[in-house]
C-alpha cells in the first residue's frame, strides 16, 4: 500500500477550522499526519505549551482515524544554548546547531524525546537536520570534541586548520578516516540514547529521520544503518531526500527527473523492503506561487510508477495560513487520483530495466579529492549522480540493480567498481576511464593532458555541431583501435571527445572525455551541456547496441526534459513519460527495442507502428503511460 502522510505546523494550527483541516486531509487520501513542531525549546513555558498542544492535537487527530506524528528538528535550537556547537570544516561555527559529540546535549535531547513520547504519538521523526553542517557553508563538524577525538585516533596533536587541509585533499589517509569513523560514532551514539529514552516510555513508537546528502558518505555512517538503530524492536522508517521543489531553481543543479532518479538510487542503498521508505515530496516554501502543484504531481507519479518507496510524505498543506488558503496541491492531487491507480496497474510487479546506473554509496573515504581546478573537490560533491542525470536528460531508462542492458560509471564509482560489470559494455567519463585505466583495464587511452573549455561538439560522422558552453574537458591522445565518434572545438584545436573502444579482452567502452566532477560542470551554468543535448541521446541508444549487442526497451529524442521509466515482467513493457518542460513534448516517437502486438495507451492518445509508438503532444509537466504486449 502506497502511504500518504501530511505535514502540519503544531503552532500554526489554531488558525483552522479542525473540522476543515481533516476534511482537506481525507481529500489528500491522507493516512499519517505529521505534527511539525520546530526547533528545540529551551524555556519551560513555551515547552509545556507546545506539549500542550501536541497531545491535544494527537488526541483530536487519532480519534479521526489518523497515525499521528511528531516532526522535530535534530540539532537545532534558535536561541543561543549551553552545548557545544558545530563547526564546519572551514573553521566556521555552526550558531545554534549543537554537535552530538557533547554528552550534556545527548542528555537534553533524550529528555525532550521522552517528553514527545508521552503525548502519545505513533513516530517521532527527526528533521533534515540529522547530519552535519545543516547550516555550515561546506560540509562538517570539526569542533574541538571532534579535533580531540580525531587527535586520539591518529596519535596526533594537529590544529584544526591542519586537519581540515588532511581532510579535504589527496587520496585515501588516516586523517580522513578518522574523522568519518568520528563523525558516524556520534550519530550512531545520539541515535542510540534517543531508542532508549523513547523506550523508557513506549517501546512501540517509531524513531525515523529525514536523509540528506551527507547522510549517505560524509556523515560516517548511512541512511539504513541509522533508521535501524533508531527503529529498536519495530519496522526501521525513512524519509528519502529530494524534493520537487528542488527543481524550481534547480538546486544543487537538479531537475525534477534527477529527483526522482535520485530516489530510486537512495531506496536501493535503503534496502527496499527491510524498512519503511517515505519520498520528500516537499514544494518548500509553498504555496503554489512558490511551487507549483505540477511538480508535485509529477514526483509522485514517477515515484509511484517506479515503485522506489512505500508512500510518501506529501506536502499539500501550507505551513502558515490557514487550510483553505491554498487548496491547489489538493485539487490536482484529486483529479489525479484514478490515474494513480492505473499507474498501479501497469506497472506494479515489474522490474525496472534499462542501462545499469553504478552509483557507490559511499566514496569519500577513498575518493582522490586533488582537485584539476584550482579548488579542492568538497566530499559532498560526490553526492548526485553526474551518470545519472546525463541519462534521465537524454530519455534513457536506467536501473540500479542487477546488470541492465549496459552499464554506466562516471568518476569516483569506478574506483571499487567490481570488473566483471565491465563484461555488458560500459559508458564511462573522462575520470572513471583514467581510474579504470590506473586499475589495470585498457581503456584505449595512451595519455590525457591539460584541462581545455569547451566551445563545440563536432560529430565526425555527420559534422553535426552541438554548443558546449565551457564543458571542462582534457587534451587526450588514444590508442590504436580507438574510434572517435565526436571532438571538441577550442580555438584552433580539435581534441577527442567521445569514443569506442573494445580492448584485447573484449571490453568495450564508450568514453566522454569530461570530468563530470569538475567545479564548473553544472547545470546551471550549462557547462554540463555536453551530457544532455538531443545527440548525446541519440548516440547513447546507438553505442548502447555496440556496447552490449542489445537495444533500448523504450527510446526517444528531441525532448527536452521529456523523462522516460520502463518496467517489464514476462514480455510485457510498461513505459512512462513524463514532460518536465516547459513547452510540449510535439508528436514524440518512441523507438522500441522490437515489435508488440498491442498497445494501452493512458493518460495520452498515440498509435503502436511495429518498433514505434507514435503519440500526440505531451502537454507541459504532463505524463502519459503505455502498456505493451
Amino acid at each position: 500500500m502506497y502511504k500518504i502522510s501530511v505535514p502540519v505546523m503544531l503552532h500554526t494550527l489554531h488558525r483552522s477550522d479542525f473540522n476543515q483541516l481533516v476534511e482537506e486531509l481525507r481529500a489528500f487520501d491522507c493516512d499519517r499526519v505529521f505534527l511539525a513542531w520546530g526547533q528545540y525549546e529551551q524555556k519551560p513555558e513555551r515547552r509545556e505549551e507546545g506539549l500542550r498542544l501536541l497531545r491535544e492535537y494527537c488526541t483530536r487527530f487519532k480519534a479521526e482515524g489518523f497515525e499521528v506524528g511528531v516532526w522535530n528538528w535534530t540539532f537545532w535550537f534558535l536561541e543561543d544554548h549551553p552545548f557545544a556547537n558545530m563547526r564546519s570544516l572551514s573553521g566556521k561555527e555552526i550558531k545554534q546547531f549543537a554537535c552530538p559529540t557533547d554528552e550534556a546535549f545527548c542528555d537534553f535531547a533524550a529528555e525532550y524525546v521522552k517528553d514527545l513520547a508521552q503525548c502519545g504519538v505513533d513516530i517521532i521523526q527527526f528533521d533534515d537536520d540529522f547530519r552535519y553542517g545543516y547550516l555550515a557553508d561546506i560540509t562538517a563538524c570539526l569542533c574541538d570534541n571532534h579535533i580531540k577525538k580525531i587527535n586520539a585516533l591518529v596519535g596526533e596533536n594537529l590544529d584544526r586548520e591542519t586537519l581540515a587541509e588532511k581532510i579535504l585533499q589527496g587520496g585515501k589517509n588516516k586523517y580522513r578516516s578518522a574523522w568519518l569513523k568520528v563523525n558516524g560514532d556520534a550519530l550512531r551514539h545520539f541515535g542510540k540514547r534517543m531508542r532508549e529514552a523513547a523506550d523508557e516510555i513506549n517501546p512501540a513508537i517509531r524513531l525515523s529521520q529525514c536523509t540528506c546528502m551527507s547522510t549517505w558518505d560524509t556523515d560516517g555512517t548511512d541512511g539504513f544503518e541509522i533508521a535501524k538503530i533508531l527503529a529498536g524492536k519495530n519496522k526501521p522508517l525513512m524519509r528519502l531526500n529530494g524534493a520537487p521543489y528542488w527543481s524550481v531553481h534547480q538546486s544543487w543543479g537538479n531537475s525534477l527527473a534527477d529527483v526522482v532518479e535520485l530516489s530510486r538510487m537512495e531506496s536501493v542503498w535503503s534496502r527496499q523492503g527491510e524498512i519503511e521508505i517515505v519520498a520528500e515530496g516537499d514544494v518548500y516554501p509553498r504555496p503554489r506561487i512558490q511551487c507549483p502543484a505540477n511538480y508535485l504531481e509529477g514526483f509522485d507519479t514517477a515515484i509511484r510508477a517506479s515503485g522506489c518507496t512505500d508512500g510518501i510524505l506529501k506536502y499539500g498543506m501550507d505551513y502558515v495560513s490557514p487550510a483553505d488558503y491554498e487548496i491547489g496541491y489538493r485539487k490536482l492531487h484529486q483529479r489525479n487520483r484514478a490515474l494513480y491507480q492505473e499507474i498501479d496497474g501497469i506497472f506494479e510487479n515489474k522490474k525496472a530495466c534499462g542501462v545499469r546506473v553504478y552509483e557507490a554509496m559511499k566514496k569519500a573515504e577513498e575518493a582522490d579529492l586533488t582537485a584539476r581546478a584550482k579548488e579542492p573537490l568538497k566530499p559532498e560533491d560526490l553526492f548526485f549522480s553526474k551518470a545519472a542525470r546525463s541519462l534521465a536528460a537524454c530519455a534513457v531508462p536506467t536501473t540500479y540493480e542487477g546488470d541492465g542492458i549496459c552499464g554506466i560509471a562516471f568518476d569516483e564509482n569506478c574506483r571499487n567498481l567490481p570488473l566483471d560489470t565491465l563484461k555488458n559494455g560500459m559508458i564511462l567519463d573522462i575520470r572513471g576511464a583514467e581510474i579504470l585505466q590506473q586499475r589495470g583495464v585498457d581503456v584505449g587511452i595512451d595519455s590525457i593532458g591539460k584541462c581545455q573549455f569547451a566551445e563545440e561538439e563536432i560529430f565526425t560522422a555527420d559534422e553535426l555541431a552541438v554548443h558546449a558552453y565551457g564543458a571542462p574537458v582534457f587534451e587526450l591522445s588514444l590508442a590504436k583501435g580507438a574510434e572517435i565518434l565526436s571532438k571538441i572545438k577550442v580555438g584552433d584545436q580539435m581534441i577527442p571527445f567521445s569514443y569506442r573502444y573494445k580492448n584485447k579482452k573484449g571490453q568495450r567502452f564508450l568514453v566522454l572525455n569530461m570530468d563530470t566532477r569538475h567545479e564548473k560542470c553544472d547545470r546551471r551554468k550549462r557547462s554540463d551541456a555536453l551530457l544532455r543535448h538531443y545527440a548525446r541521446g541519440r548516440q547513447y541508444a546507438q553505442e548502447i547496441q555496440w556496447l552490449s549487442g542489445k537495444s533500448l526497451p523504450a527510446f526517444t529524442c528531441g525532448h527536452p526534459d521529456l523523462y522516460l521509466q520502463t518496467k517489464e515482467k514476462d514480455g510485457v513493457l510498461a513505459i512512462g513519460l513524463w514532460n518536465f518542460f516547459a513547452d510540449p513534448a510535439m508528436e514524440p516517437v518512441v523507438e522500441l527495442a522490437k515489435e508488440y502486438s498491442s498497445a494501452r495507451f493512458v493518460n495520452c492518445q498515440g498509435k503502436l507502428k511495429g518498433d514505434k509508438i507514435i503519440l500526440e503532444d505531451i502537454s507541459p509537466y504532463g505524463f502519459a503511460f503505455i502498456e505493451l504486449t
